[in-house]
């Protein structure tokens, strides 16, 4: 009987050492992840266009956003430890938001400039770029941008190219909000001309106009890509850092060979 008693009371002690084991590596709430993991991490709103190919878009066949911006800002968010919150808006939509604090990050393709510097700060650069014109194949007349005044000409909204043909020409601007939609007019024959970004302008022709476009004349702008960031952002520096890892360790190479089919020079 004395037997059955210490074995019993064994038994019992055992069972309740391991309850208290359980418990201490759940944390005693069913938490097993301990110190609460990417749960810890901030998360921060960012915004980018709905469609500046191959810098964002969407993937028709994922509905999942995709292109250089997005794996960019991803490898950093990695780096630096924060989670992002994408926010896919026109791109006019993200300088109002920038503007107003609505978003903690902004990246689209977005040319770094004097005025917009004046709004929000920008990251180290990250992209060289610059503006072509963009005629029909067939087009003979238009051959540089010496050759639109007069001529209607298509371009997106609130971007560097609209600010140029403005400031430069006396072309008759067509703005909209989507550039896809001033190629379309152009293969139409509703414009005479499109002036846009060299890599969208280049990726377009070559993967959907399929001989219906070319460019002429000179590289018109020599520009570079930066994120943006509400003034005094606590996230500048850190995203800098980042991004000079990327560039130094070959993650960069590999981000921009990816899209752009080779790596950068």
């Amino acid at each position: 009987m004395k037997k059955l008693f210490i074995l019993l009371f064994v038994l019992i002690l055992t069972i309740a050492l391991i309850a208290a084991c359980g418990e201490s590596e759940t944390g005693g709430d069913g938490d097993a992840s301990g110190d609460g993991g990417g749960d810890d991490l901030p998360e921060y709103t960012v915004a980018t266009d709905t469609n500046y190919v191959p810098f964002e878009f969407m993937n028709t066949e994922t509905q999942e956003m995709e292109g250089f911006d997005i794996d960019l800002i991803n490898e950093i968010a990695d780096r630096v430890g924060f989670i992002v919150d994408l926010e896919v808006v026109e791109f006019d939509g993200i300088l109002a938001g920038m503007e107003s604090g609505r978003y903690d990050v902004g990246i689209a393709g977005m040319t770094i400039t004097d005025e917009r510097a004046e709004v929000f700060d920008f990251s180290d650069p990250y992209y060289d770029a610059g503006l072509i014109l963009a005629v029909r194949a067939d087009e003979e007349e238009i051959q540089s941008i010496d050759d639109v005044d007069g001529r209607p000409v298509a371009t997106r909204a609130a971007t560097t190219s609209e600010t140029y043909l403005l400031e430069n020409t006396d072309a008759e601007v067509r703005q909209f909000p989507d550039i896809v939609n001033a190629y379309q007019d152009l293969v139409a024959g509703r414009v005479d001309a499109v002036i846009y970004d060299v890599p969208n302008v280049l990726y377009y022709i070559e993967t959907e106009a399929l001989g219906e476009m070319k460019t002429v004349g000179d590289l018109l702008t020599g520009e570079q890509y930066g994120i943006a960031f509400p003034q005094d952002s606590e996230l500048r520096e850190p995203v800098n850092e980042a991004l000079a890892e990327m560039m130094d360790d070959g993650t960069y190479g590999d981000i921009y060979e990816k899209w752009f089919g080779q790596r950068p020079e």
